[in-house]
């Protein structure tokens, strides 16, 4: 253990000093304030990115190693045969060779601005390289991995990733669906989940981001507030920092691997986003010919697949696993999907092609919109920047320091020839192929509305305004409609309203069903023992708090009664990968027993009777103790975690945490998965815009992934409790916060 503490420990960054970097154009000062968060004074915006790259690479190397193994299909050379699902899926997916793509038509640009600012970032990631092979991260010198250089490639296959985590969520219904028809039949199916309708569903990644103009504030100035959902990840899916240079001064959260700032704000503007959940995949079934495997049949016509042969090599098998990778006009055919980070076989008959709208996706372009959006002055420039983004739609929250709010999608929607996404397109001929992709004026944009707020949190009316169909399957309202309700409630709105939301745990979906669940139940007799729990959830006031009882009765008894109404028709096995984001509706499954209530009746004291056993024996007898964060708790894992019970002293936790994916305050789980929290809420950010003195973030963990480092999680408990750290944006009040200064001079 000393030992590793040692090697750990020799992989610290200095944060305090000198030092002298070719590449670099001219003098960068890096201030490191107390919570770890490096500001970037540079002179110009290269010098600003190679010192990005570099800060990136020295605390968060591993996290960008695991990344682009995981696009590259790279995980088994590391970790064995049981990586092998992961890398066949990703290397049929192809987000490495968007990359690939986009990588070489930027380099074909080699004069443009784009790419010496891209080519900056990357060697500065290079020179971060360069000093970790002298004292690698620890994860590196356990697992003796040689760190390669970071490429341009490498970036895009990282913006590709986030954007494919924040898509991927639609298409493994299409699967289920034809699951569903092919075990019971069109019409039962139909009846458990409609096949040619969208439903509600508990989406994971989810996000909230709301914005009162000053008619609605008590400070008369734009208040703002933003907080994506992601997966809770160790290190932290984010890296906060503030770039200051002559183009820009912008100050927010940034992916590593990638240049710039994603959601922040500069001297202007506030900006974050949340996931428009737009559908953007469509699964294609492929006719094969018979007689040629390699063909498939398009308009009466039999064609050649494009074959794409890789090869994964495999930690301690002596070759290496050849890939075929089969495409066809509708994309390339797929055999698996992923949900809640396992990766599951496309357990159907036939040959399937997914076509998704980021695979002729320009990343150079996103990157550009983003930078555009760094340096944004107003509304105008906002949406310009916005205008040329080709990534899976987000809605973008907007406010400035003229009192203006607004509220624009942006991103690329399918235009479909045939169908609404909800079942498996046909591939058999081009009328069944997309028209194409929606142009930037087809999508919604607010700007100062009459109500003197707007707000988002994944929730979207299924057509936008213009005609446009974003998606069927669409997440649960609950949060959507929490946070209008909270905004409308009252004027003179302050940032300490808006901190009391972001941490709200009330639950409209129980404050919906419970009251439904407990009449059906109350048709019939039940025991005394059942009194006292009754009691319990009819008292509970739908604060899912961690510490709430009836919040954790009524949690579980949901979960048992949908299991309970399904086992017969589909059983655990079917439902097990789908239940975490369940499209099952337990409005619609009650509509199964409109002829029989009383069974109905028998089913929810059944399930009721299996909660209270299920608590008892998980928690205790005695119904005091059934505390929801007993159950619901947050593990930030370090990756070594999984397969080493001494690793997990790199774990950052477990916490107690309440909500679930329709509160505010989001934490979502799978019940399959011990009730273990597996998104949360990945970076606050709140704003007064008279004064960026008293704006406010925070992110889970902690800004350093170097295990043992002071800043490895020293953010977590400030994050667990509703607090966070002052978002420094003059220099004055960072000097006063200081905890070394680092010059590099070329």
């Amino acid at each position: 253990m000393e030992e590793l503490l040692k090697i750990a420990k020799n992989a610290f960054p200095p944060v305090q000093g000198t030092e002298k970097i070719s590449g670099l154009k001219d003098k960068v000062e890096i201030l490191w304030d107390k919570w770890g968060i490096p500001h970037v004074h540079a002179n110009m915006a290269e010098d600003a990115f190679f010192a990005q790259g570099y800060i990136h690479a020295q605390h968060r190397l591993w996290q960008m190693e695991t990344f682009r193994r995981l696009i590259s299909g790279e995980l088994a050379e590391i970790i064995g045969e049981s990586a092998l699902p992961s890398d066949r899926h990703y290397r049929m997916i192809g987000l490495h060779r968007i990359a690939r793509r986009c990588a070489k038509e930027i380099k074909e640009r080699a004069h443009d601005n784009l790419h010496g600012l891209l080519d900056s970032y990357v060697r500065g990631v290079n020179h971060g390289i360069s000093k970790a092979r002298k004292n690698p991260p620890l994860e590196f010198a356990v697992l003796n991995i040689e760190i390669r250089d970071w490429t341009m490639e490498d970036s895009l296959k990282i913006l590709s990733m986030i954007e494919w985590g924040l898509s991927n969520w639609n298409y493994p219904f299409e699967v289920l669906r034809e699951q569903l028809v092919l075990k019971l039949g069109e019409e039962t199916a139909n009846k458990l989940m409609p096949l040619n309708k969208g439903v509600y569903m508990k989406n994971s990644r989810g996000s909230n981001g709301w914005v009162a103009g000053p008619k609605k504030t008590k400070s008369g100035s734009v208040l703002f507030a933003g907080d994506p959902h992601l997966p809770a990840t160790n290190p932290a899916i984010w890296f906060l920092i503030h770039l200051r240079c002559p183009e820009f001064n912008v100050i927010g959260s940034s992916f590593v691997g990638i240049p710039m700032v994603i959601l922040g704000h500069n001297e202007n503007i506030a900006w974050s986003c949340t996931n428009v959940h737009a559908d953007t995949i469509d699964l294609f079934k492929l006719e094969i010919n018979p007689d040629k495997p390699y063909q498939y049949k398009c308009d009466d016509k039999w064609l050649d697949f494009e074959i794409i042969k890789e090869e994964i090599v495999v930690k301690d098998s002596p070759q290496p696993e050849i890939l075929e990778i089969l495409i066809s006009k509708f994309g390339p055919v797929v055999k698996y999907f992923e949900r809640d980070n396992e990766i599951y076989e496309i357990d159907l008959p036939d040959v399937y092609s997914l076509r998704w709208s980021s695979h002729d996706a320009r990343l150079e372009d996103t990157i550009e919109a983003f930078m555009k959006l760094n340096r944004a002055r107003n509304w105008e420039e906002f949406r310009d920047a916005l205008s040329t983004l080709t990534i899976n739609p987000q809605n973008f929250i907007y406010g400035d320091v003229h009192g203006n709010i607004g509220l624009q999608h942006g991103g690329k929607v399918p235009i479909r020839n045939h169908g609404n996404g909800c079942r498996i397109t046909p591939g058999t001929s081009e009328n069944y192929n997309w028209k194409g992709l929606s142009k930037f004026d087809q999508l919604l944009s607010i700007y100062n509305p009459e109500r003197g707020f707007v707000y988002t949190a994944n929730f979207n009316e299924d057509i936008a305004p213009n005609g446009v169909l974003l998606a069927v399957d669409m997440s649960e309202p609950y949060r959507q409609y929490r946070i209008r309700d909270l905004l409308a409630s009252k004027d003179g709105l302050t940032l300490e309203d808006f901190k009391n939301f972001q941490f709200d745990y009330y639950t409209l979906e129980a404050q919906e069903l419970l009251p439904l669940m407990l009449k059906y139940l109350k048709k019939i007799e039940f025991p005394d023992d059942i009194k006292k729990i009754l009691f319990l959830l009819e008292e509970w006031d739908y604060q899912l708090t961690k510490d709430t009882i009836g919040g954790t009765i009524y949690k579980v008894w949901w979960e048992k009664t949908i299991i309970e109404i399904l086992k017969p028709y589909i059983g655990e096995e079917l439902l097990k990968p789908y239940f975490g984001y369940c499209p099952f509706e337990l409005n619609r499954l009650f509509k199964l027993y409109q002829e029989k209530p009383q069974e109905l009746s028998k089913l929810l004291l059944k399930t009721l009777q299996d909660t209270i056993t299920f608590l008892s024996e998980k928690i205790s007898p005695n119904h005091e103790k059934w505390k929801w964060g007993t159950l619901h708790q947050l593990t930030l894992a370090h990756p070594f975690s999984s397969g080493n019970e001494q690793a997990k002293i790199l774990n950052i936790g477990p916490f107690k945490v309440g909500g679930d994916t329709n509160t505010i305050n989001n934490g979502y789980y799978n019940p399959f998965n011990d009730h273990a929290v597996s998104v949360a809420p990945s970076f606050r950010q709140l704003h007064d815009l008279s004064d960026w003195r008293k704006s406010l973030w925070v992110i889970p963990g902690g800004q350093s992934g170097l295990p043992f480092h002071k800043h490895y999680n020293d953010l977590i408990k400030l994050w667990f409790k509703g607090k966070y750290i002052p978002m420094l944006f003059y220099k004055k009040e960072i000097e006063e916060n200081l905890e070394g200064r680092l010059e590099l001079i070329p």
